[in-house]
């Protein structure tokens, strides 16, 4: 017992309170960090218990009153094909259906994606799929943040980084909304890190195959990563998605017609979901279809011809496909803008055009949702239409869009500035040394015409 030492009270007082200290200082020094990690936690949060969050968005584009209504193509789509149907989730000849009380659109995912995620949701009610999809996400996208975190923890933009991907309120609506556009982020974003780290072609080409069987939205890329030499990333992943969708056309008909749909013949949609600057320009001046065609066309070109130029790096090209994607493509909704996210992060971390003071302010002014909040607030043309929710008109529509367009194509002007002035010195400097040889092209005619 004597010899038992005892502890002076200020010394337990003075090690807990350096404890205290440097946690608090570790905190503050990473305040971004956490705070768009605990962010991130109260979507979940917001999505499972309080809906925080849905105040930023209409009812349609919460799904309210059918919140399973794209989710659950792919359980539907597998479990009327493993019965003896087709794979877009028609109902059975005797009426049956996986969720049949519930509102579900036909499948429209790839036949491979279908009969393999779809396939494990058929063992599980609607419900408890649901649930099971939203745990799977928030488990993927913590592995996912680890990864970009240590392979670019020496970035001095690293914080920003992540606050941009945790932060970003369009990935709460992806959550919200039960969406597959998880998986097409996650593909974009891992195929992103391998390009940039010059990893072996293999897996950024596996990972572009993963990418384009979710959404085909990847095959934008296809040209950028050609011009960029990425030759072997292209080839496995067009391979193996062509590869794939021939084997089952016999099942995935519907699919191929689907995606010829939607290249060569697009649609003009819009209002209320779609966010896009193509509906909102054909909203207000109804163009006729060719000349929407030449303007979508001519941009997509101009584009990969300016991609082209060895200064712009892949991950910025690949920047320029999603804005084009989002801007052009005529099935765009506010969940998919979540993508930017993840592409904009890497951005961020390997792109000094993306790290000026500007451009982080547009950046942080993407993470914010459509103004549909104050529209209702100050009830500007939103009204309740039953379990539709609160639904916005053509006008408050168009404002919504119009919230969400500017600071990307503000974005998208700051991180080309210093490239087009480039370009416009060098565009200069070729004009004046034709000029000057046209000069001396004319010196020489009228010296030749002065000899005898």
């Amino acid at each position: 017992m004597g010899n038992v030492e005892h502890i002076p009270i200020y010394q337990i007082v003075r090690k807990i309170t350096l404890s205290m200290h440097r946690l608090f200082h570790h905190i503050y020094r990473y305040k971004l960090l956490y705070a768009g990690l605990l962010l991130y936690m109260l979507f979940f949060v917001s999505v499972l218990w309080t809906g925080w969050f849905d105040v930023f968005f209409s009812g349609p584009a919460l799904h309210a009153g059918a919140r399973g209504i794209d989710f659950l193509q792919l359980p539907r789509g597998a479990w009327a094909f493993w019965h003896g149907g087709s794979l877009n989730g028609a109902p059975l000849a005797d009426g049956s259906a996986y969720a049949k009380n519930e509102t579900v659109n036909d499948n429209v995912y790839h036949p491979l994606f279908t009969l393999t995620l779809g396939t494990l949701f058929t063992s599980f009610s609607p419900g408890v799929a649901w649930l099971l999809w939203l745990w799977f996400k928030c488990i993927l996208s913590l592995c996912a943040l680890s990864i970009f975190y240590l392979d670019f923890h020496t970035s001095r933009h690293i914080q920003l980084a992540m606050f941009l991907l945790t932060a970003n309120l369009s990935v709460y609506l992806e959550l919200a909304a039960g969406q597959y556009q998880f998986l097409v982020n996650l593909f974009i974003f891992l195929l992103l890190i391998t390009l940039v780290k010059r990893a072996p072609g293999f897996f950024s080409g596996m990972l572009y195959w993963l990418g384009l069987l979710v959404k085909p939205i990847g095959l934008l890329f296809a040209p950028v990563l050609l011009l960029k030499r990425r030759w072997l990333t292209v080839a496995i992943g067009l391979f193996l998605f062509a590869l794939n969708t021939l084997l089952m056309r016999g099942i995935g008909g519907y699919y191929i017609d689907g995606l010829v749909s939607n290249i060569l013949h697009p649609w003009n949609p819009g209002p209320n979901q779609i966010v896009t600057l193509y509906a909102l320009l054909h909203s207000i001046f109804n163009e006729p279809a060719l000349v929407s065609s030449l303007i979508r066309d001519g941009i997509l070109g101009l584009l990969l011809l300016f991609v082209s130029w060895r200064r712009i790096d892949v991950s910025k090209a690949i920047f320029l496909m999603v804005v084009y994607f989002l801007c052009f493509y005529n099935q765009v909704y506010e969940y998919d803008w979540s993508v930017l996210a993840y592409v904009c992060a890497i951005c961020l971390v390997c792109c000094p055009s993306f790290q000026t003071r500007f451009s982080r302010i547009c950046l942080l002014l993407i993470c914010l949702p459509s103004c549909f909040v104050v529209l209702r607030l100050f009830h500007l043309d939103v009204s309740v239409q039953g379990n539709l929710g609160e639904v916005p008109g053509v006008f408050a529509w168009q404002v919504m869009v119009f919230s969400k367009v500017v600071p990307l194509l503000l974005l998208t002007g700051s991180v080309l500035a210093s490239d087009l002035q480039v370009l416009m010195q060098r565009c200069k400097a070729l004009w004046q040394a034709l000029y000057l040889a046209k000069i001396d092209q004319r010196g020489d005619e009228v010296k030749g015409s002065l000899i005898p």
